[in-house]
């Protein structure tokens, strides 16, 4: 009997899988996006309503309505500014077990929050206090009833639902996500399959949205899941701004590597990386194909092949470097004690 591609997997749970000190894409990219200069705030968490819903649709996609319902809930609540609800959240993170209400809450506690904040420095701090407490009142207690979960409005929670059903009814996107036929195991879906490899010494890691493995043709798709703010077809912007390409090689080169290992799946093709791409507002999912996948070294696009796409190992080999390495105070290759050549940096630029 075959094996299956989960059985190859790294099968840890979600929790052990986020604590792993092995470099995952969103470091790597956010650290090529930032630089040395953004290594202070490298691991910070990243909270945006964009990301929010992303998860809510790749939830649904890869994990089902039960997966949907253990990790949002969704509520009728009135529209609370951006600025308020980071208030509330710090307040709810610190009170949250004392105080079933945000109006319990003593004022000068709050005031503590919302200077934290730098929330309308040019009020009156009673007024300030009495705006967030007016404002933020509903959404203290959508946290209190909720717990764990996170809160979606129903708005948001609709706009979910619509994109997942463009997902699934589009002709160009329902193959991907059609349920595996129980009498024909030819083609077997796999979602949020999780791998580890070391690459020249460095370990990565990484969670695949969703795996399918072609048994009869001897072919595994990698494929992930983006609800992207850019409309389908300007897709290959968010690429770019994202460094998905950094995302795409680095999981190419783990999953690649634990299939070589195995006896089955070594014999396995494992094709380029395909990008399902999803705008809540057009709702006319796409399937964008990054062809140089498989390609290593630094990559050069645009009409002047003024882009440059980094190796992803090369980016980890650096970050590595400075990971590992105590006070490092300047990037690799800066001069403390001598003189730094201007036209040699410039020439990087």
């Amino acid at each position: 009997m075959s094996r299956s591609l989960r059985e190859i997997s790294w099968q840890v749970p979600e929790e052990t899988y986020r604590e792993d000190p092995a470099l995952s894409y969103s470091t790597l990219a956010k650290y090529e996006r930032s630089g040395f200069n953004g290594l202070e705030t490298l691991f910070d968490k990243v909270e945006s309503p964009s990301l929010t819903f992303g998860q809510a649709v790749d939830s649904i996609i890869t994990g089902g309505e039960e997966e949907f319902n253990q990790r949002f809930f969704v509520a009728d609540m009135p529209e609370t500014p951006d600025s308020v609800v980071k208030i509330v959240k710090d307040l709810f993170a610190v009170y949250g077990t004392s105080y079933n209400s945000i109006e319990s809450i003593p004022d000068s506690n709050v005031l503590v929050v919302v200077n934290n904040n730098n929330y309308q420095q040019n009020w009156k701090p009673e007024t300030r206090v009495k705006v967030v407490k007016e404002k933020g009142s509903r959404y203290y207690e959508l946290l209190f009833l909720s717990g764990t979960k996170t809160i979606l409005s129903s708005e948001v929670a609709d706009n979910v639902y619509a994109a997942v059903r463009a997902l699934k009814e589009s002709e160009a996107t329902k193959w991907y996500f059609e349920e595996d036929n129980p009498f024909d195991d030819s083609i077997q879906r796999f979602y949020q399959l999780k791998f580890k490899a070391t690459l020249n010494g460095i370990d990565y890691r990484c969670m695949a949205d969703e795996l399918i493995v072609d048994k009869k043709n001897k072919i595994v798709y990698p494929i992930d899941l983006k609800t992207s703010s850019h409309k389908e077809w300007d897709f290959y912007q968010s690429f770019v701004q994202w460094r998905y390409d950094v995302q795409a090689r680095t999981y190419w080169r783990i999953i690649r590597k634990v299939m070589d290992a195995d006896e089955e799946f070594k014999d396995y093709k494992l094709a380029d990386y395909k990008f399902i791409v999803v705008n809540k507002e057009t709702l006319t999912p796409l399937v964008w194909e990054f062809e140089s996948t498989t390609e290593t070294g630094n990559l050069f696009f645009g009409k002047n092949k003024q882009i440059e796409m980094r190796d992803p190992e090369t980016i980890g080999q650096e970050l590595h470097y400075y990971l590992s390495t105590e006070n490092v105070v300047v990037p690799q290759g800066i001069e403390i004690n001598n003189s730094n050549s201007l036209i040699k940096w410039m020439e990087n630029m």
